[in-house]
């Protein structure tokens, strides 16, 4: 074994634990969204509205990660059966692991924290949040006309932060409540 193969299995067993993970979070009760309100006031990608925080509605991230795990597997097997030329197929997981966070069309507070994309960050792991409003100087405007009127939700931890679009006033006071209230019962309990 080379020292890439041994980082080839690494990059493949942290993209296989950033699934499992998420799949595992996902089963968790949903705090939000629960109404089809909801999932409409919300984006990741400013021109789609989410889908529902369940493996069934994932869909494309789902064929996303089977044909880049399709050609992973088929390159590592033509390497095992021919020694004689290199393949970089460690490419392919780099690939995968770039984009984990793009292809999954999630936002969700969930009992142990939030989804957003393909992260999950634990409720004790969030410092703050604010809302940005969406206005002509914004990198969003323009691309639809309820993105145009909403804001964007940044949620910031100790070493990175996530963020989401909303366009809805009634949606956009729900995420302050959740939000407050988990950030005033986290502060309570390190006291």
């Amino acid at each position: 074994m080379t020292n890439r193969d041994i980082l080839t299995g690494i990059l493949f067993l942290f993209l296989c634990f950033r699934f499992f993970r998420l799949v595992i979070k996902m089963r968790q009760p949903t705090a939000f969204p629960v109404t089809e309100e909801d999932l409409q006031a919300i984006r990741v990608q400013p021109k789609k509205t989410i889908e529902r925080p369940v493996i069934s509605q994932q869909r494309s991230a789902l064929k996303w990660l089977g044909f880049s795990l399709s050609i992973f597997l088929i390159l590592a097997v033509y390497k095992l059966l021919d020694t004689t030329i290199n393949l970089p197929y460690a490419t392919v997981l780099i690939w995968a692991l770039i984009y984990f966070n793009y292809i999954w069309n999630l936002f969700a507070f969930v009992e142990g924290g939030v989804l957003c994309g393909g992260k999950f960050v634990s409720w004790k792991n969030i410092q703050s949040y604010h809302f940005e409003a969406i206005d002509k100087n914004h990198r969003f405007y323009g691309d639809s006309p309820e993105v145009n009127s909403g804001h964007e939700l940044w949620i910031m931890t100790k070493y990175s932060e996530i963020s989401c679009v909303v366009t809805s006033e009634v949606v956009k006071e729900k995420l302050v409540g959740i939000l407050d209230a988990h950030l005033k019962a986290d502060k309570r309990n390190k006291e």
